[in-house]
C-alpha cells in the first residue's frame, strides 16, 4: 500500500475562488513541469524569483467526484530560502524539493488508480488523517474563506480576469475596504464614548408624574410657546401632553421616572395608539435629543399627530 503521508498533507477540502480546477492527470503534469523548472534552478538560480511568482496559491485537483484544494506554500517557502541560501546548501534545497515532487508524483499515481467507492476513499483517508502526524493539518480557515468570496463577487460585479495583476488589485480593494470599515467603527465608538451621558441614554423624567398636570395645560403651554416661534420647547411640552392624556385614559400607572421609550414599551405593540405615539417620540427625540432645529411643520405635525391620539 503506498503511503499518501504528503500528499493528503496538502489537501484541504474547500473551495478557493481564484484556483483553476485540475484532473489528477493534468495535477501529475503540472508537478511535472513544477519538477523541471525547479532541476533547471541549478544552472540558473536567478530564475528562482519568477519561479516563485508564477506559482499559484492553490489548484483545485478532481479526483473521484471530490474537489481538493491543494496548497503549494510549501513549494514557496523552499524557494524563498534557495534564493537567501548559499550555494551548497541550495543544493540540498533542491534535492529536497526533488525528492518532494517524485511523492508527490508517484502518490496522485496511486489515488488515480485507487478504488472509486466514495465511501471506501473516505473511511481510509479518515483512517490516515486521525494518525498523531495529521493532528494540526487544518482546511482553508474562515477568513480565508470569506476573503475568496470577496474576491469572486468583485471579480463578478467589476468584471475583472484572472490575470495576476488583476487579482493584486482586488486584494488591494478589499484591504482598503476593511481598513475603511474598521476606520469608521472606530470613529463611531469615540464619537459614542465622548458624548455626555444623557445623550447616550436620552431620560426625559418629569419632578412628578405627567397626568398630574392635564394635558390640555401642557398643550396649552405648548401652544404659546409655538406663538412665540419657541418650536423646541413647544414640540417638548406637546409630546408630554400626549403622555398625559394616555396616562388620564389608563394606559398605565403614573410613575415620575420613566423614560419615552419605556412608555412606548408600556403601551404596546398591539394597541391601536402605538403607532401614532412612535412616531410623535421619534420626532420628539431628534428634535428635543437630538439638538434639531425645528420649525412650524414640526410642530403642525406634532399637533396632527396629537389629533390622532384624541387630543382635541
Amino acid at each position: 500500500m503506498i503511503a499518501h503521508r504528503l500528499l493528503l498533507l496538502l489537501l484541504a477540502c474547500g473551495l478557493t475562488a481564484c484556483a483553476d480546477t485540475l484532473s489528477i492527470a493534468e495535477y501529475r503534469q503540472q508537478l511535472n513541469d513544477l519538477s523541471s523548472q525547479a532541476e533547471s534552478l541549478r544552472d540558473q538560480p536567478d530564475n528562482s524569483g519568477k519561479m516563485l511568482a508564477g506559482l499559484p496559491e492553490h489548484v483545485l485537483v478532481l479526483a473521484h467526484s471530490r474537489e481538493y484544494s491543494v496548497n503549494y506554500q510549501w513549494l514557496k517557502d523552499d524557494l524563498s530560502k534557495f534564493q537567501k541560501a548559499g550555494p551548497g546548501a541550495r543544493t540540498a534545497i533542491l534535492q529536497g524539493i526533488q525528492q518532494h515532487f517524485k511523492t508527490l508524483i508517484s502518490e496522485s499515481q496511486a489515488i488515480e488508480n485507487s478504488s472509486a467507492d466514495p465511501e471506501q476513499s473516505r473511511k481510509k483517508l479518515d483512517e490516515i488523517l486521525s494518525r498523531h502526524e495529521f493532528q494540526r493539518v487544518q482546511g482553508p480557515s474562515a477568513w480565508a474563506i470569506l476573503r475568496a468570496r470577496i474576491y469572486e463577487w468583485l471579480a463578478r460585479h467589476l468584471r475583472v480576469g484572472r490575470a495576476k495583476w488583476a487579482w493584486d488589485f482586488l486584494q488591494i480593494a478589499v484591504y482598503l475596504l476593511i481598513a475603511g470599515a474598521v476606520v469608521a467603527f472606530a470613529i463611531w465608538i469615540i464619537r459614542r464614548l465622548s458624548q455626555p451621558q444623557e445623550e447616550l441614554e436620552p431620560r426625559s423624567i418629569m419632578p412628578f408624574a405627567p397626568s398630574a398636570r392635564g394635558w390640555g395645560a401642557w398643550l396649552a403651554e405648548a401652544r404659546s410657546l409655538a406663538q412665540r416661534g419657541d418650536w423646541r420647547n413647544s414640540i417638548h411640552l406637546a409630546y408630554w401632553a400626549a403622555i398625559s392624556f394616555l396616562e388620564e385614559n389608563g394606559a398605565w400607572k403614573p410613575d415620575r421616572a420613566r423614560t419615552p421609550r419605556e412608555y412606548l414599551q408600556l403601551l404596546g405593540a398591539r394597541t391601536p395608539q402605538y403607532p401614532v405615539l412612535t412616531r410623535l417620540t421619534r420626532k420628539f427625540e431628534v428634535v428635543w435629543y437630538g439638538h434639531r432645529d425645528a420649525n412650524e411643520a414640526d410642530f403642525q405635525e406634532i399637533l396632527g399627530q396629537l389629533e390622532q391620539l384624541g387630543c382635541r
